[in-house]
Formats: structure tokens, sequence, C-alpha cells
């Protein structure tokens, strides 16, 4: 073959994988199954939800290292105490936000998936509480770990989202806008009004307000004045972005008053409980620098660490990612007969009267 002909082949075969990689980018956010086995589907999210916690968690054991905490101790701590608790309340403030069928159908909403962010935040901020009590660590240590560890694992959980086809946007012009078409997304499944239609894309909006924030933090290590005040910092940043997200969403987060959705009111409650932390720990917060000698690489590069943040990972990319049957299912018809019911003061009210696909699908994916 001449050198011409190697040349026109390199660059033919050459471009075919660029245009389609480029084509997957584009339509990463219709790549909700990952792969299936049998009767079990993988989604994308589960592979990103527990590279989110994982990554989340080993931040968190970084500032454990800087902080000098025994990194090991807070690692079976993390994993024995802090992940149930934080199971626990993203599962608990799901079902509270259908109390409604809760009383009505008791044993098909408890069985049925769904979580909330915000619940796993107050059950990890429970569970410090109770750490800092029984292990004798300094509370306002642990906050500022878990809030160091937050962004970088909200901003990964949202490219979740994003693929996953929940937290979705309002309907836009913008060039920016994506067309959500894959049956399995959620946006279609539960708006099915939307299929096609160019919306916002907010999960990358929050990726990216999320990713700075995390910037931001650590560029700020260095010169932290003292304990809980990342925590607070964290708290009221989360907070604004937060609020300013709403703008853009157009999934239900279920409503209060008026325009005031729950997770409005939780944010609030973050911004106070943030402002609390500032005082609190410019009073009473050890004032010692961190140790910013200690490196990322040395937490994620120790044998015996790793296998607990590989732990933390398969967790959470089980719980969040790993469906039955159908995407949105732990088991086969877990809505038992729920019907639309228009005054449900809940979180999937509205999106059951789009339709009965989102009776059994993940309220996480909604609010994570």
């Amino acid at each position: 073959m001449s050198k011409m002909q190697h040349s026109s082949y390199d660059e033919s075969g050459g471009s075919r994988l660029g245009e389609w990689l480029r084509s997957w980018t584009l339509d990463f956010h219709n790549r909700t199954v990952l792969f299936r086995i049998g009767n079990w589907i993988f989604t994308t999210y589960a592979f990103l939800a527990g590279t989110a916690f994982a990554a989340g968690f080993s931040i968190g054991l970084w500032h454990a290292s800087m902080a000098g905490l025994d990194v090991a101790q807070i690692a079976k701590v993390y994993l024995f105490i802090v992940v149930p608790a934080i199971l626990v309340g993203l599962r608990s403030f799901s079902i509270m936000l259908e109390w409604r069928e809760l009383f009505r159908r008791p044993l098909a909403t408890l069985i049925k998936p769904g979580y909330m962010l915000h619940g796993g935040i107050a059950g990890a901020v429970i569970a410090f509480i109770a750490v800092s009590s029984m292990y004798d660590l300094p509370m306002l240590k642990l906050f500022d770990g878990a809030a160091l560890a937050q962004p970088l694992g909200e901003a990964i959980a949202r490219l979740g989202c994003y693929v996953y086809g929940c937290c979705w946007g309002r309907p836009t012009t913008s060039r920016f806008g994506v067309r959500y078409t894959s049956k399995d997304s959620k946006v279609v499944r539960c708006a099915p009004h939307l299929h096609g239609v160019k919306i916002h894309p907010a999960q990358l909006y929050a990726l990216v307000a999320y990713a700075i924030l995390f910037a931001v933090m650590v560029a700020l290590l260095p010169v932290v004045p003292f304990d809980g005040a990342l925590a607070g910092a964290y708290c009221i940043a989360h907070s604004l972005i937060r609020f300013s997200l709403e703008f853009f969403r157009q999934d239900d987060r279920g409503k209060l008053w008026g325009k005031l959705t729950h997770t409005n009111l939780y944010s609030t409650l973050m911004v106070l409980g943030g402002g609390a932390m500032l005082i609190y720990g410019s009073q009473y917060g050890d004032p010692n620098p961190l140790d910013v000698s200690h490196r990322f690489t040395s937490v994620i590069g120790n044998g015996s660490i790793m296998g607990w943040i590989a732990a933390y990972g398969l967790i959470f990319g089980a719980a969040y990612g790993v469906h039955y049957k159908k995407v949105g299912s732990w088991i086969q018809n877990p809505s038992g007969g729920m019907k639309p019911n228009v005054d449900e003061l809940s979180m999937g009210a509205v999106a059951r009267m789009e339709g009965t696909c989102c009776d059994h699908d993940h309220g996480d994916h909604r609010n994570h």
C-alpha cells in the first residue's frame, strides 16, 4: 500500500473515530443504561454515583490526615456508622415527602426506591455528632472534612443525574439546551411531553458550580482560620447554589406554599446552620492551621485505605444505579397500583400526574 493510501486510510479511520466520540459525547445524556445482566439493569448512574461517594469519602479522609486524626479509624467510622446513617437519611426524607401515600399504601411506599440529598446531609450530621461523642473525636473537624468532600461528590453525582435524566431543566431555546430521547431516561418516562424538547442541562450547571466551590475550598485550606469554618461556608454556599438552580429546574421537588419547595426550606435551614457553625467555630474551634503538607495522593495511595474507599463506592453505586427488570424499580411491581393524587403534598405528586412511570422511581434522582 502506498504512503498516500496509508495516509488516506489513517485520516478516514481517525475521522470516523472522532465523529463517533463527538456523537457519543453530545448524546451522553441519553446513555441511561450502562449494561444489563439478565433481569438486572446497571445504569450509568451506578458507576457515577459510586465514583462520587468514593471520591467524596476519600477527600474526607484526606482532610482527616491534615487535621491530625487517625485516618484508619475515620475510614472505619465512615463505613460502619456514617454510611448507614446517610442511607437512612436519604431514604427517610424521601418517604416523609410522600406521607399521604405512606398512610394509604405503607408497604408499597416503603419498598419503592427514593432518595433525597438533604436527608443524607441530615443523616451525616447526626452520625458525626454520635461519633464525636462515642470516640471523643473533634466534632467540628469531622464536619469540616465532610464539607470539603461534599462539593466534589455533588459535582460528580450531578453528571450522573445528567445521564439518568433526573433533576431536569426547563425548556429553552439556548444553544446549550439538550434533548432527551432515551425511553429509559427519567425525564422521558415521567414527563413524556418533554421527549425531544430542548431543555436546560441544569445538572451540568450544578456540576460546574460545585466543581468551582470545591476548587475554592481546596485553595483556601492553608488559610482556614478555625475548625467549623469550612462547614459553615459550605452550608451557605451550597444553599445559594441550590436557590440559583431553582430558576432552571422544572422537575418536581415538592411544593410547600406557593412557589416555595422543600428544597428551598432545607436550603434556608442550611444557611442558618452555616451561620451558627461559623459563630460557634470562631468562639470554640481549634485555630491551629491544617497541615497541608499531607498530600491527597498519600491517602489514595495507601493500600489499606483504598479498600475502604472502594467499599463506599460499591455500596452507593448499588443503591443508586442497580435496578430490576426496568429502570426505576427495585422489584417487579413496587408501586402496588398507586393512583395519581393531585392534592398530595409529596415529592412525586406532579410526576404521578404525568404518568404512572414515576410511581417507583428514585426520588433522589430528582433531588440529589
